[in-house]
């Protein structure tokens, strides 16, 4: 339960950069669904939104290398297309939305992870965008993730890694302006009948 309770805290730092003024979140319920997906939901209903946050669980992931999860993130965030409510950072994808969006954003959020297009054309622009932050320091990255560690990373690792990730190695958290029960429907039909990752989508890959 510490572990849950330590992921939540960070999970809910994060979501104090959207909101202004003092919160108080309830006590976070966690739970597991049927595919092994870590669940945390913390319910305030002072807070102006819901936010969401996907989580990968670090150390499922032992052996990956310098920089993949951030490059991971900027190829799936090329992925996004008008949907500014969403976006992939550090080890995390985040949402913040409107209570009555929840449902069709944390979907839409689930099917950018589920099924992303990883293809050269992807892989380069996001490698790119990736290099260009680092360069102009618009964003404090880990120690890890530098232009050296991006240079060497190719398509083929981003793609083994993306194929490692399945729901018992990732945690959702659900907090804000959200209720107990409609949040966890939320999550059951976003990532409910996540078995496996998906392959990544192949289109303009030569």
């Amino acid at each position: 339960m510490n572990r849950i309770k330590t992921i939540a805290i960070l999970a809910f730092a994060i979501f104090s950069a959207y909101t202004a003024g003092a919160q108080t979140f309830k006590e976070p319920v966690s739970y597991k669904l049927k595919n092994g997906m870590n669940i945390i939901i913390s319910e305030n209903n002072r807070s102006p939104k819901a936010y969401s946050s996907f989580t990968l669980d670090a150390q499922a992931f032992s052996n990956q290398k310098d920089g993949v999860v951030e490059l991971l993130n900027a190829v799936l965030n090329e992925n996004v297309s008008k949907n500014a409510n969403i976006s992939f950072k550090d080890n995390s994808g985040k949402l913040a939305t409107a209570n009555a969006d929840l449902t069709k954003d944390l979907t839409e959020m689930a099917s950018l992870i589920r099924n992303a297009t990883i293809d050269q054309k992807t892989f380069n622009i996001a490698k790119a965008k990736l290099i260009t932050s680092l360069q102009t320091n618009d964003y404090d990255y880990d120690q890890s993730v530098n232009e050296n560690s991006i240079n060497a990373l190719t398509l083929a690792d981003v793609k083994s890694f993306y194929s490692q990730i399945s729901p018992e190695k990732t945690f959702l958290t659900i907090a804000g302006d959200v209720e107990l029960n409609t949040a966890k429907a939320s999550a059951k039909k976003a990532f409910g009948n996540w078995n496996r990752i998906q392959e990544p989508a192949l289109t303009a890959a030569k």
